[in-house]
């Protein structure tokens, strides 16, 4: 399957984003923010959503953050160490602070959460 256009900035970002314990296929446009996701479970529901903003450093960490069985948007923002995550359950978000920018920190998802 071809997804994505590298020459726009995209980025594979694949994960289980509808909850039916199937991956994926997914990527981050680094140009704009914007995710695009063919979800497995309807195929020809893609899923279109602008979270995280390249020009202050945002780099996407999806992740299954509220445990709710479905990857969350989510981003890393290099410049000030902060996560910004909107969740899958309530399309609430989380923010917080966990990083050193001056330390060159790197984000990294924990392996449970990519299942």
């Amino acid at each position: 399957m071809a997804w994505g256009a590298p020459s726009l900035g995209d980025v594979p970002v694949s994960g289980d984003y509808d909850g039916d314990g199937k991956t994926d296929v997914a990527v981050y446009r680094t140009s704009t923010g914007a995710w695009f996701i063919a979800p497995s479970a309807t195929p020809n529901g893609i899923i279109n959503l602008g979270w995280g903003a390249p020009s202050l450093g945002d780099v996407p960490v999806q992740g299954d953050y509220d445990a709710d069985g479905k990857f969350d948007f989510a981003v890393y923002r290099r410049s000030t160490g902060q996560w910004f995550i909107r969740r899958s359950s309530d399309s609430g978000t989380w923010s917080l602070t966990w990083g050193a920018p001056s330390l060159d920190d790197v984000p990294l998802v924990r392996p449970a959460m990519l299942r």
